[in-house]
């Protein structure tokens, strides 16, 4: 069995493999510093009671984690190569564009068995976390689900057909011109919307321009963020507009780490 760790900037996942097994997973509860902290969640979700032969561990934290992780010393994984193997093992693809929506965004094409940064941008869950304890003064994610899925667009961005009356091009007159740019006199829930619609739209957009250059037609999402509901349907929205495959697996929260185990058992050359 293969312990996968994504010992990232927000969030700190473990899943434990076995082969094409999930036999175990958990998400810490609060933000880990130290490897002490990480065995300590480790234990109390019983990984330890397992018969663990590697830890593979990836993630911003990584790097900078020394020592040893359930009394054996973790492989370190780049993160890359460990989005590309989640993707991968989740989607079942044997080539898929990566979308990695965690506390940022980072987009990366598994193709051929190889993984290949294509690009990424600071919008992700920690925009959406950072600029929600700003405006509305909340960082609590199950208030700020409930407040978006009150909220109204329409009185937060500037659309296409209020500018011009209509669609142009390619875009319907209901798409965003400008993010924010009718948010006077806005509601809390119109603002958590507003919030969450510019993170989601932004990667949308991204995504759909990354799996062009790079003749990809399967867009995997990963990472905690596209689990909130308001992000996943404008997500979904953006989709459709541009008639793109947005993937959504069920375990996506969990890729990274998962992709961590699937390096080692060789999946990703």
């Amino acid at each position: 069995m293969i312990l996968g760790i994504d010992f990232g900037a927000s969030t700190t996942d473990a899943v434990l493999l076995q082969g094409r097994r999930i036999v175990r997973k958990a998400t810490a509860p609060k933000v880990i510093d130290s490897v002490r902290g990480l065995n300590s969640f480790l234990k109390k979700n019983s990984f330890g009671s397992f018969p663990i032969t590697r830890v593979a561990i990836a993630g911003g934290k990584s790097a900078f984690s020394k020592g040893k992780i359930l009394g054996k010393q973790p492989v370190h994984v780049n993160e890359i190569n460990a989005i590309a193997a989640g993707a991968a093992f989740l989607s079942g693809a044997n080539r898929c564009l990566a979308v990695s929506m965690g506390t940022g965004t980072c987009i990366v094409l598994f193709e051929k068995g190889k993984a290949k940064h294509v690009i990424g941008t600071g919008l992700g869950g920690g925009t959406i976390l950072g600029l929600s304890k700003l405006l509305l003064k909340e960082t609590n994610i199950n208030e700020l689900i409930d407040l978006a899925k009150k909220g109204n667009l329409c009185r937060v961005d500037l659309s296409v057909a209020d500018i011009i009356g209509k669609g142009v091009g390619l875009v319907p007159g209901n798409a965003t011109a400008s993010n924010f740019a009718k948010c006077f006199g806005c509601s809390r829930a119109d603002l958590a919307a507003g919030i969450q619609n510019m993170a989601a739209e932004a990667v949308a957009v991204l995504a759909v321009s990354a799996a062009k250059q790079c003749n990809c037609g399967k867009i995997v999402f990963l990472g905690r963020t596209p689990k909130f509901p308001f992000v996943k349907k404008r997500l979904l929205a953006a989709a459709k507009l541009f008639k793109a495959n947005f993937l959504f697996p069920a375990d996506a929260p969990f890729g990274t780490a998962l992709g961590a185990a699937c390096y080692l058992q060789g999946r990703l050359a």
